[in-house]
C-alpha cells in the first residue's frame, strides 16, 4: 500500500456505487407491540401455572410450560 501526501493541486476522481438492497414491504403490515406469549408461533402455554419457565421440547419443536428442578450436590467457597 502506498502511502504519501497530496499537494494541493493534486484532485481524486472516482465512483461511488451503491449496493443492491431488496426491500420487503407488506401491505397489511401492522405492528402489534403488545402480544401474549401464547400468540408466539411454536409456544405452547397450555396448562401453565406460576413458577413454570418455558422449556424446549425437541420432540414437539416447541417452548412448553414446565417446572425447572435441579438438585445441588455440592457447594465449593468461602466460609458460611
Amino acid at each position: 500500500m502506498a502511502t504519501g501526501r497530496l499537494g494541493s493541486s493534486t484532485s481524486i476522481t472516482g465512483t461511488v456505487r451503491q449496493q443492491t438492497r431488496s426491500v420487503i414491504a407488506a401491505q397489511n403490515f401492522a405492528p402489534k407491540p403488545n402480544i401474549s406469549i401464547s400468540e408466539v408461533v411454536g409456544v405452547n402455554v397450555a396448562g401453565v401455572e406460576n413458577g413454570q419457565g418455558l422449556i424446549y421440547n425437541s420432540t414437539t419443536g416447541k417452548f412448553e410450560a414446565n417446572t425447572v428442578t435441579a438438585t445441588v450436590i455440592s457447594v465449593n467457597g468461602g466460609a458460611f
